[in-house]
């Protein structure tokens, strides 16, 4: 069991053996389930965007980086083009 004590700026340092158990990094988060009185921790890791590369399958593949600038264009064109325009 690890305890953790609050500071006068409300922070608390995270022991240690849990940062190792976690194998948590700095950016990385902690998630607080209130349930009742009490609250569980979870680890939220975050991932660099190399290491999410590949996660989240295209709709149809990309010939060349050109191509998927030209559609990333097109798609924040629509996104912030003026209502007038929409009609």
């Amino acid at each position: 069991m690890a305890i953790a004590t609050l500071t006068s700026k409300k922070q608390i340092t995270l022991p240690s053996e849990l940062v190792r158990k976690w194998q948590l990094k700095p950016g990385d988060g902690l998630l607080f389930i209130w349930e009742g009185n009490m609250a569980r921790i979870a680890p939220i890791r975050r991932k660099s965007l190399l290491e999410l590369r590949g996660s989240v399958k295209p709709k149809r593949p990309f010939v060349s980086m050109t191509e998927v600038r030209g559609v990333a264009m097109e798609e924040r064109a629509i996104r912030h083009a003026p209502r007038e325009e929409l009609r």
